[in-house]
């Protein structure tokens, strides 16, 4: 892959489409006047809108290109696609072929991006008909041996579980949560089906915004509660810790299962005996990447265990999880699950922590606007 990117030739065109929504609605919509009939066709999209949302997603591709493109060329010059040999007393070395390893990372995010732009565009300049947003997607996904995994996920099953597993856990959700869901489900399809074919997500996550940290704490505990390291009290506790990106309801796709048996299935990086900087790092490029906050694992740990009666981030199984979007003090948060006392760790650690057992899980995060 060259590293210099040129995307005149991706962008450099604009779409013709109309985004007159009044007019396309009244052409469109199928419009069902007896109050009492409720058909299908009142809910679908017209061509403009569907239109309009796809154009609006390759402006968006753009500005994450753009972006990705500045953070491939300053990693360059600032020789982050080398192996570091010397690092600070509290951090390993490089194993050979790190840097290495840094760089195909970034350039598989960008070739992923310009595929995703690629494909939204060539959609728009087609000018043939908009599918409207389907309930249920079945994806095909290879895996590294070249056999195919069809991975099927309904909307609408998810949102049952969902709503059942808040209900069982006492947790409220906002009046709009269903109609959010599907928004976000509707808006973002194209962008989940590709996350799926690239990265074989077989599950998905439904998490409200904007609930407290100590409320969810207290909603999500299992068996003996949780053990918490001195320094994650010493920063306040689930009160004090502060996380990025949880105030707006949102879908996550993730793999329903371990951190090491996601690298053996899929081949992909898990980062294990990753530091917490590194791990930063991977999220602040990007955010949407990553399963990174302490509000999204407490979800995960207490749906994982309520649906298969085993704990997804259990430390004995190499499958700690390093949480970089949320932090205690200065300190950046992990947490996994110790067996031996049936509790839920949630610990805090400078950016040198560094254990085998921890990883960073690959995840998929889609919000409403």
């Amino acid at each position: 892959m060259s590293e210099r990117f040129n995307l005149n030739a991706l962008f450099g065109r604009k779409s013709t489409s109309t985004t007159n929504r009044s007019s396309s609605q009244e052409s469109g919509l199928v419009i069902v006047k007896e109050e009492a009939v409720k058909t299908q066709a009142q809910e679908l999209l017209s061509q403009a809108e569907l239109r309009l949302s796809l154009e609006q997603k390759l402006n968006s591709l753009k500005s994450d290109l753009d972006l990705g493109i500045e953070e491939y060329q300053q990693a360059l010059k600032g020789g982050l696609f080398e192996d570091r040999e010397e690092v600070p007393d509290d951090q390993e070395e490089d194993e050979e072929g790190a840097g290495e390893k840094r760089k195909q990372a970034m350039q598989n995010r960008l070739n992923s991006l310009i595929k995703r732009a690629q494909k939204t565009k060539a959609t728009l300049d087609s000018n043939e008909e908009l599918p409207q947003p389907s309930q249920e997607l079945s994806v095909d996904y290879t895996l590294p041996d070249g056999s195919i995994e069809t991975i099927t996920l309904s909307i609408e099953q998810k949102l049952q579980e969902f709503i059942s597993f808040y209900q069982k856990t006492n947790l409220d959700l906002p009046p709009t949560f269903e109609t959010d869901i599907q928004e976000i489900w509707s808006d973002n399809q194209a962008e989940i089906e590709l996350a799926i074919q690239e990265n074989g997500f077989d599950d998905l996550l439904i998490i409200p915004g904007n609930i407290p940290l100590p409320e969810l704490a207290d909603k999500m505990k299992m068996e003996n509660g949780y053990f918490e390291g001195s320094n994650f009290t010493t920063g306040g506790s689930f009160a004090g810790a502060v996380s990025k990106g949880v105030d707006k309801t949102r879908i996550i796709l993730y793999h329903n299962t371990t951190l090491p048996e996601i690298q053996q299935k899929t081949g992909i990086d898990v980062h294990l005996n990753i530091t917490l900087e590194d791990a930063d790092k991977l999220y602040q490029q990007h955010p949407d990447y990553y399963l990174a906050t302490l509000e999204d694992h407490l979800i995960l740990e207490r749906y994982h265990f309520e649906d298969t009666g085993e704990h997804i981030s259990d430390y004995t199984k190499n499958s700690g999880h390093l949480l970089p979007g949320t932090t205690s003090g200065t300190r950046r948060v992990d947490s996994y699950w110790y067996p031996s006392y049936g509790k839920l760790a949630v610990r805090a650690r400078g950016l040198g922590g560094q254990l085998p057992s921890y990883g960073f899980r690959l995840s998929r995060s889609f919000e409403k606007k």
